[in-house]
């Protein structure tokens, strides 16, 4: 019985641990010719959005890497992605959603949008950045 409940804890904490280890950042200097390849490397986000769909920080970098393929579809590296720009909107939003202060996915959503043409967004974007993530004590922003 003691031994089937150390195995028990063992297992649940080496669960703990392997959650709580860090997303590996997406690595935007290589250029991602190959679909397969593309999908290999946003293969940690996807899974750690599996294992915890709350988990802002690989919802943003699933977004991210999708905005960086894009654009490497925009200088004809990529022929797969040109719709990838419509994918990374939504984990972009919902980084947002959970972690209001993640600079990061206001910046990747604001570079979706303005690459989208959707510039009446990617405004709203900055305003919503700026309210969300400026510290309290800083001075308020003089209206336009």
């Amino acid at each position: 019985m003691r031994t089937a409940l150390l195995a028990l804890g063992m297992v649940i904490l080496m669960t703990a641990v392997a959650a709580a280890q860090a997303l590996p950042p997406f690595n935007v200097t290589r250029p991602y010719l190959k679909e397969a390849d593309f999908t290999t490397a946003i293969q940690p986000y996807r899974q750690a959005i599996t294992a915890n769909a709350r988990n802002a920080q690989a919802q943003y970098w699933l977004g991210f890497a999708h905005v960086v393929a894009y654009r490497q579809w925009l200088v004809g590296v990529a022929p797969y992605a040109s719709g990838y720009l419509a994918r990374a909107v939504p984990p972009l939003q919902e980084a947002i959603k959970l972690e209001p202060g993640l600079i990061n996915a206001y910046l990747a959503l604001h570079d979706a949008y303005t690459l989208s043409g959707e510039y009446d967004k990617a405004d709203e974007i900055v305003v919503q950045m700026r309210a969300k993530t400026r510290p309290g004590w800083f001075p308020p922003i003089p209206a336009p």
